[in-house]
């Protein structure tokens, strides 16, 4: 009989354990290069965001949740131009902070203008901070580590 109960109980164990991996990563970047022109173009930088789950615009403010972060190494290959533009965010009350959020829920696309230095391929190397969250709760926020290779201009 306490064989059985062990059993249940382990079984039941690695049924969480694989519950909660699944919901702690409800975000998953993915990015691609884009040219505009020889001299110029975009680092396409999208996050798909799990099913009641949802992350913040970077122009978030302070009295909510964390907004994201985009940072890039520099290199000698390229430069950036302005800042790391988003769509439009949903703004919707939040329970959790009690205050109004600016957020993104499903698949959103950050767009990030470069100009190259030169016509050769190189990689752009760089991170998202994000903090994801649903109606209920919060994840810490979480860096991703983004990589882009950009082709040569030839």
């Amino acid at each position: 009989m306490r064989q059985k109960h062990f059993i249940a109980l382990f079984l039941s164990l690695i049924f969480f354990g694989q519950l909660v991996a699944q919901t702690a990563q409800p975000v998953k970047w993915s990015c691609s290069y884009n040219a505009i022109d020889e001299n110029n173009g975009e680092l396409i930088l999208k996050a798909n965001v799990g099913i009641e789950w949802h992350i913040y615009s970077q122009t978030q403010s302070g009295d909510g949740p964390l907004p994201t972060i985009f940072n890039f190494e520099r290199t000698p290959d390229f430069d950036l131009v302005e800042k790391v533009v988003e769509p439009t965010p949903e703004k919707a009350y939040s329970d959790v902070f009690t205050t109004d959020v600016l957020m993104f829920s499903n698949e959103v696309v950050f767009k990030q203008k470069i100009k190259r230095s030169n016509k050769k391929a190189f990689t752009i190397m760089g991170n998202v901070e994000c903090m994801a969250c649903n109606s209920t709760s919060c994840l810490p926020p979480k860096k991703y580590t983004l990589i882009i290779q950009v082709p040569s201009a030839d």
